[in-house]
């Protein structure tokens, strides 16, 4: 049964061939029936078997048995079951009747169907294709066509160990972004001032106050302007103004997403161990990172956020088709991997910067955009960007206009962004933490099932999409609130996955079976330590701050009729 909600949540997650479909269809098929077989033995046959009496005439609601056993094939016809008696080929075989293969008929299809029940043609004993023995090779087929799919590793082997090429070196200074998908930021040479940072021509910051080798380490007093100016401040209530857009970085830094509600817990864990140092490797994400589909609480909106979101609409079915669908590169991609695809220009220059003078970083930069383009629209064929576009979220067809202004609309699929990134975040740390990507098949399915009821019934890993009909679990609840009785079972799950990590702390010993009738104190001691657990380790890993889950949107209706985001 695992591996049937294990292929019916990957089938619920990306379409499939039809060949996939009747692979399922057969193994459930056979499931059922022996499941069938197996409860009508227990409840009507078997004790009429154990006691041998006479049931020949008497009807059966089954098809029969078949058995290689000749004692018993003569008890169950004495139970009135036909039997199949499976016999080698011999001279003392009595044979009952000789019949000819015939043509099928005229309404049955003349194709044969794929894949075979039995596919053994190499086994030339004839072993695997007797009958009874097919099912393991339809096993083997049904496991390599549906179950092999499998989350991408989120940290790549040598993801962790910085390129030797990119050390922070003397009089460099590391600031913004730079490109994500080329490991750390690029040093920037600071000048003096201003005036010589405008003469170059580049728009380079001026330097700020640093020591130099012959000044000590002591701090040192401001001076009387510096100390006037201060007061003058605090006095009218100046504060300096927010940093743009641009600059913003929500990998290292915590931010509030203006249009989805966070849970105090994971902001507050966000909050504290904010800002992050620049990370070793780029940073990469299983979704859209949520912060690119959304402004941020208390900045102004980046004008590119309406096309991402537009564009997002568009290509999110093979976004998801991506996480595991063995046919396509389904790694997670950096921000400015991410960035590209948002914007949906898929035409692909194949020239490139050919001068000499253009700088390795870019001709760089160039190839790496050229693969996201290929990537989304020469091998998979999705249009660019164009603002006509009626994308389809749902049953709800979205214009560019509603994109940039319905805020329903905004609200569930960022939430939806958050969610898929969250879960699948989760499911690569636990990977990472135990080890399951080196464990055998069947023991890794039963640690992403467990990891699964972190935020639902528990089906398998690949549950990490939500559904566009299926129920939007409020899992996160603090006490305080309405309903959070309701999300013990979850934050029972979470401490319980978490105890198996390195490092877990004592204090949250035993946390998995408190949380399920403790206090509201005691609960959210417990809800609190375990979320900076899971933070600290996610970091420690990563590099980067995580998609923190946040509370599903108020309404699950129509998206069609929502407010106005204001400009």
């Amino acid at each position: 049964m695992l591996c049937v909600r294990h292929t019916l949540d990957r089938l619920r997650g990306s379409p499939a061939a039809p060949t996939i479909i009747i692979s399922l269809a057969a193994h459930v098929q056979r499931l059922v029936l022996e499941f069938w077989g197996l409860l009508n033995w227990i409840r009507d046959v078997r004790d009429v078997v154990k006691n041998g009496e006479d049931y020949r005439t008497r009807p059966w609601d089954m098809l029969g048995a078949h058995t290689p056993d000749q004692s018993e094939a003569w008890r169950l016809h004495y139970a009135g079951i036909p039997v199949w008696l499976q016999q080698e080929i011999s001279y003392e075989l009595v044979v009952y009747e000789v019949v000819e293969p015939r043509t099928l008929p005229g309404d049955f299809s003349q194709v044969p169907s794929y894949p075979r029940l039995v596919l053994a043609k190499r086994d030339l004993s004839g072993a695997l294709n007797m009958p009874g023995e097919w099912r393991r090779a339809m096993d083997a087929v049904v496991r390599r066509q549906l179950c092999i799919s499998q989350l991408p590793r989120l940290l790549e082997d040598g993801d962790d160990e910085g390129p030797p090429t990119k050390r922070l070196r003397e009089g460099a200074m590391f600031v913004s972004e730079g490109s994500s998908s080329l490991g750390p930021a690029a040093p920037v040479f600071f000048l003096q001032g201003d005036r010589e940072a405008r003469t170059i021509g580049h728009g380079l910051p001026a330097q700020p106050v640093a020591t130099t080798s012959s000044q000590t380490s002591t701090p040192t007093q401001p001076s009387r302007r510096a100390r006037a100016r201060a007061k003058k401040k605090a006095l009218t209530g100046m504060q300096p103004p927010p940093p743009p857009p641009q600059n913003l970085i929500p990998a290292r830094q915590w931010y509030a997403i203006e249009h989805v509600q966070e849970y105090a817990v994971w902001s507050r864990a966000l909050q504290q161990v904010s800002p992050l140092p620049q990370p070793r490797t780029s940073v990469k994400y299983y979704f859209a990172p949520p912060w690119m589909l959304d402004s941020l609480r208390g900045y102004p909106p980046d004008p590119k956020t309406g096309r991402y979101l537009h564009h997002w609409i568009s290509i999110q079915t093979f976004c998801r088709m991506r996480l595991f669908d063995q046919t396509i590169n389904g790694r997670p991609l950096t921000i400015a991997e991410w960035r590209d695809a948002l914007w949906g220009d898929y035409n692909v220059h194949e020239t490139g910067p050919a001068s000499a003078s253009v700088a390795p970083r870019e001709a760089t930069r160039h190839s790496l955009r050229s693969n996201i383009r290929r990537l989304f629209g020469k091998l998979n064929t999705l249009p660019s960007y164009h603002a006509d576009v009626r994308a389809e979220l749902g049953e709800t067809v979205v214009t560019s206009d509603m994109a940039a202004k319905d805020m329903n609309i905004r609200q569930r699929v960022v939430w939806e962004a958050c969610e898929t990134n969250w879960r699948c975040e989760v499911l690569a740390l636990d990977a990472l933490m135990v080890g399951s990507h080196d464990l055998p098949q069947l023991e890794r399915w039963i640690r992403e099932s467990a990891v699964s009821r972190v935020w639902g019934s528990g089906t398998s890993g690949l549950d990490v999409v939500p559904l566009a009909d299926g129920p939007r679990l409020d899992c996160w609840q603090g006490p305080g609130e309405a309903e959070w009785e309701s999300c013990r079972t979850y934050l029972a799950a979470f401490v319980e996955i978490l105890a198996s990590w390195s490092g877990f702390p004592p204090t949250l010993q035993g946390g998995e079976a408190k949380v399920r009738t403790c206090g509201a104190q005691e609960y959210a001691r417990i809800y609190q330590g375990a979320v900076d657990f899971y933070v600290s380790c996610f970091i420690s890993r990563f590099g980067r701050l995580p998609v923190a889950p946040v509370r599903p949107p108020p309404s699950a209706g129509t998206v069609a009729d929502g407010g106005c985001i204001p400009n």
